[in-house]
């Protein structure tokens, strides 16, 4: 399953012609071009927001067009799936639904837009749910933005010696004039006008109390946010494929029955499904089908869709695999997310060297099994493990480079199902991330390495809320 500054023209069908430099669209017409409709989703397309991810560009950039050429019929799920997405003409969308999936990210795209950049717009676009025809709107400016400017006093002196107030928003209720008629401007007294400016004055300084207020708290989650934006962007981009591994269950339960560690050598080239690899096993035939079927777990899934909606997410570049189809190759030119110890990821055996926490299980009672502590510091356990603490668990959280030191892989792992739960919890909570990123930060903005061990109650399979037991911070020494 595959799932954002300008690009490369989207490649379409020959029948199409270009009127626009990042989309092509069927019946070139550049008339509309001045109109603001178009001009808005241009700066949407080219935004952050979206200008990362060409797809959702040119998906919006479609449907804004056909909608101001009143081409409204052409706005199908079937239309823009041949036209945005490449498919072929009469493909069932009943079966591959990737144009609802982008119609997804869009709308939270969209709306992060005018959250951020576009909070100053004056004309809104919304793409209602269950269609994908757009609505243009105006913005509806908040009365809470009310300021200095709008409680200014215009006044002038009448014939009559009063004082006449022209159009402010903070007057007591127009009063009929002599005529007997309601004025659009009421006369009041210099008392009145006084009692309206200290009104502005006040709201000015409750205003600016509210805005010294903001101003100091707004920062503390901004860093949190741009600390954790600094992970993401180095795990998601537009350069290179970042594959997520979810753990092979199948595997985990035929080497459970077999007793027997597999080496990643013998699970990449399909060896273990041999009848070889299970003579000594009583009921090998069955044995050999669980370690062939394509089993994973829901928190794995659970952790998957998290990742699928992180905005740095470029969706055409995040591809799902499974461990068993994964290639060496793939770690050398693409990023890589392993969900699983080595028991369950074999890959994970790779970047052992570059571990300070390794996973080992041990068929043996009285060697526990557990997360060793490759290099323990004072007063830390060689192991963590939950022998004798059946209701405790632990997991890791490793960022390292990948093979070729020109991409970054990132290993989720627990001893059990609760722990690895616990590893994704923790790192994809901004606030619980943030410290840990931040001492990771290199003078370039970048991340060194860095590997985390966090604990979490295990109640029934279930993770509670996790928290960070050591923390290191760079590759391993050579001891």
């Amino acid at each position: 399953m595959d799932l954002k500054n300008a690009r490369p023209v989207l490649e379409l069908p020959q029948k199409v012609a270009r009127i626009s430099p990042r989309l092509s669209i069927a019946g070139g017409d550049n008339r509309h071009f001045d109109d603001p409709r178009w001009q808005l989703a241009q700066r949407i397309a080219a935004s952050e927001s979206i200008g990362r991810s060409k797809l959702l560009a040119d998906f919006l950039l479609y449907i804004v067009d056909r909608h101001i050429r009143d081409l409204t019929d052409e706005i199908t799920e079937q239309q823009i799936g041949v036209l945005v997405f490449g498919r072929a003409e009469g493909y069932d969308s009943n079966e591959d639904n990737i144009v609802r999936s982008y119609a997804r990210n869009l709308r939270k795209r969209i709306d992060e837009y005018f959250a951020t950049e576009g909070r100053e717009e004056t004309l809104l676009l919304q793409i209602p749910r269950g269609g994908y025809t757009p609505i243009f709107s105006s913005a509806v400016k908040d009365s809470s933005t009310v300021g200095f400017e709008e409680c200014a006093v215009s006044s002038q002196e009448t014939a009559s010696g009063k004082v006449e107030i022209v159009d402010s928003p903070l007057l007591a209720p127009v009063e009929p004039s002599s005529s007997g008629t309601i004025s659009s401007h009421a006369s009041i007294g210099p008392r009145r006008i006084r009692f309206t400016m200290l009104l502005c004055l006040l709201a000015g300084i409750l205003l600016g109390m509210a805005a010294m207020f903001f101003s100091r708290v707004g920062p503390v989650i901004s860093q949190r946010e741009t600390a954790s934006h600094a992970l993401w962007a180095q795990m998601f981009g537009d350069d290179r494929d970042t594959f997520v591994v979810p753990s092979d269950v199948g595997l985990v339960i035929m080497q459970r029955l077999i007793q027997r560690p597999l080496p990643l050598g013998t699970y990449v080239n399909g060896s273990y499904l041999t009848k070889a690899s299970t003579e000594s096993a009583p009921n090998s035939a069955e044995v050999l089908k669980l370690g062939s079927r394509r089993f994973t777990n829901v928190v794995d899934l659970e952790f998957v869709t998290h990742l699928a909606q992180l905005k740095e997410v470029v969706p055409e570049r995040m591809k799902v695999r499974y461990a068993r189809d994964l290639r060496m190759e793939d770690l050398r030119t693409s990023n890589a997310i392993f969900i699983g110890s080595d028991e369950s990821n074999p890959w994970v055996e790779l970047f052992r060297p570059q571990l300070h926490f390794t996973f080992r299980f041990d068929s043996d009672p009285d060697k526990p099994s557990g997360f060793v502590n490759l290099y323990p510091r004072a007063g830390e356990p060689a192991i963590y493990s939950t022998a004798g603490h059946q209701e405790r668990t632990f997991g890791i959280i490793a960022y390292l480079p990948n093979l070729n030191n020109n991409g970054h892989v990132l290993i989720v792992a627990g001893l059990n199902t609760a722990g690895t739960e616990a590893a994704a919890s923790f790192l994809l909570n901004p606030s619980l991330m943030a410290p840990t990123l931040q001492r990771a930060k290199t003078a370039h903005g970048g991340l060194q390495s860095f590997e985390l061990l966090v604990r979490a109650d295990d109640f029934a399979t279930n993770a509670s809320a996790p928290s960070l037991v050591l923390e290191r911070i760079g590759l391993p020494q050579a001891r």
